[in-house]
Formats: structure tokens, C-alpha cells, sequence
């Protein structure tokens, strides 16, 4: 129902009342004065909101006394709100979650100054929830490998990059176990590629289902993987790389008319303060799997048990 103000207005009236958006207009102490239908209806389909967000409440109150999720938003914009209204701003804008039981909402608070003599605010909250749904596909796109869901290239080296420079900044371990698929072109050689598409993706489940949440598992490309270990030495990520060693040779991979199984080899490398970027531990980790595929394949090397000569450079 229009409110008597609204009313007063005539086609402005109308026309506010008919936008999607939730407005209201406080008065210069920041008391809500108006609401439109769009503001009614939302109120009302959030109870207890209803009670306390309609024409004669004070707006300021209502974000400050928020709590749980959103609440530091809440005040905030309470603050650019009252900032309108004291003329310290021209205008103010948030994006904010608000979020229910059951959806995943966003909304765009916009706060304009009334032109009138007695001040002042017009108070818009637009959802954008469709927008930030998007870009958040979009992020999640960006760097998730989309044959298997795993991290991507670029997610993993953002993240090892970081976790290099928590090592060197405050000490601590983590290492890295570089993955290759044993012989797999003969793979897609017999069975095609959809077959070792399934294959891959089997993989990724397995090896899933082994690591800790902390752990980040990622494919580099083709039959290539890695996988970064938070807060674990080599000795410790080398226990880690057997368990999914076998886990991986033990696990057939089937599907129609097809029952085999695939293996893999590991490269084991400790991240150290001395590295100046994640390229110096994965040169190292590509060297122990070098040697494991060398030595057989199906096995888990560590670099520090390497020959020197079978060493990077430099390392």
C-alpha cells in the first residue's frame, strides 16, 4: 500500500513505488519518512524486519543494532548515511551481502541528499545478486581446471607463491609433490580420449579424498599434477605421495567394456627460505620426478635423496 507521503506526490509517487528497488527517504536525523512498495514488501517477507524498518524508524539505529552475518557492512554503511546527512559526503555507496536461510543475496546501498531545506537522504538498496553470481562464476572459472575440477595452473602458482613467502617471512615448512601420470598417452592410444578424460578424473577423486583440506592439488596440464603441503616437511610429503601412489595404482579405472589400471610417479621437494620465487622448489620436485620416472616409474623419489649430479642446478 502507498504510504500517505507517496500519495501526496502523485506520478512521482507512482513512479517510486513502481521501481525494483527498496527505497526509503529519512529526514536529516536520519528517521525513515517514506518507504516505497519494493521496501513494504521486502520488509514484510523478512520478519521481524517489518516491525522496525517502516516510516517513523530510525534508520541509523536500525544498521548499527544489525548482527550476525553483514553486520560490520551494516555499520558501515550506517556511517556514509549519516555522512549524507551531515553534508560531509555528496553521496555514499556499498555492496553488501544479505543473505538468507536458503539464498545467497546482494544488494548496492546508495545514498543521495535530498535538495530541500530540511536535508535529508534518499536511501536505495538494489539487488545484484544475478551480478555477483556471475562473477563469481567467473572467478571459480578463472581457476578451476574444468576436465577435473581440480585448481588450475594459475590458482596453484598464486597460492604456492604465497606460501613460499610465508615460509621465508616466518619460517615453518611446506613442500611440494610433482605428479605424472605413468605412460599415459598409451592410455588415450587404447581407449581414446574419453576414456582417459574418465581416467583423469579419476585420478583427481582419489587423490581428493587422500589430502588434507589444507592441501592444494592442482593439474599443471596434460597428465601433469602437483600438489602443495602446508606446514609438512619433505619427509612428511613423501608419506603423503606413497599414500596417493598406491591409492592411485589400486583403484581401477572402469567404464564401458574397459577395466585397467594407471599408475603414477612423484616428485618430492621441501620449500625453503632461500627460494626466491615457487619455480625454485617445483625445478626441484621436477628433478626428483625426473629420477623416479628413470628409476622405474610407479615410485615416490625425494630430492634430497638424490645423487648431487641428479640435483638442479643451483639448488
Amino acid at each position: 500500500m502507498t504510504t500517505p507521503l507517496v500519495a501526496e506526490q502523485g506520478f512521482a509517487g507512482a513512479v517510486v513505488d513502481a521501481l525494483g528497488s527498496h527505497i526509503c527517504v529519512t529526514d536529516r536525523r536520519g528517521v525513515i519518512v517514506m518507504v516505497n512498495r519494493a521496501w513494504s514488501d521486502f520488509a514484510t517477507g523478512n520478519p521481524p524486519a517489518s516491525a522496525r524498518t517502516g516510516v517513523g524508524a530510525d534508520y541509523l539505529e536500525i544498521c548499527r543494532a544489525a548482527s550476525g552475518p553483514g553486520s560490520e557492512e551494516a555499520a558501515k554503511f550506517a556511517d556514509g548515511v549519516e555522512a549524507v546527512l551531515d553534508a560531509r559526503m555528496q553521496s555514499y555507496e556499498l555492496e553488501y551481502p544479505c543473505h538468507s536461510p536458503t539464498h545467497n543475496r546482494w544488494f548496492l546501498g546508495r545514498v543521495t541528499p535530498l535538495d530541500i531545506g530540511q536535508g535529508g537522504a534518499v536511501i536505495s538498496h538494489m539487488t545484484i545478486t544475478d551480478r555477483k553470481l556471475l562473477e563469481l562464476e567467473l572467478v571459480r572459472l578463472a581457476t578451476i581446471d574444468s576436465l577435473t575440477g581440480l585448481s588450475n595452473r594459475r590458482y596453484f602458482l598464486e597460492t604456492a607463491e604465497r606460501e613460499v613467502g610465508r615460509v621465508k617471512r616466518f619460517g615453518g615448512t611446506a613442500s611440494l609433490a610433482m605428479i605424472d601420470l605413468d605412460h599415459f598417452k598409451g592410455v588415450n592410444d587404447a581407449y581414446g580420449h574419453a576414456v582417459g578424460d574418465e581416467a583423469l578424473r579419476g585420478f583427481a577423486q582419489v587423490c581428493g579424498k587422500a589430502l588434507r583440506h589444507v592441501d592444494v592439488l592442482a593439474r599443471l596440464g596434460g597428465e601433469e599434477f602437483v600438489v602443495l603441503m602446508p606446514g609438512t616437511g619433505e619427509a612428511g610429503a613423501a608419506r603423503v605421495a606413497e599414500k596417493l601412489r598406491l591409492a592411485v595404482s589400486r583403484t581401477p579405472v572402469v567404464g564401458d567394456n574397459v577395466h585397467f589400471h594407471i599408475s603414477a610417479s612423484f616428485g618430492v621437494a621441501e620449500i625453503v627460505a632461500a627460494d626466491k620465487g615457487i619455480g625454485d622448489c617445483l625445478g626441484r620436485a621436477d628433478s626428483a620426478l625426473y629420477t623416479a620416472k628413470r628409476a622405474g616409474r610407479n615410485c615416490v623419489m625425494r630430492y634430497s635423496a638424490l645423487a648431487p649430479q641428479a640435483q638442479a642446478p643451483g639448488a
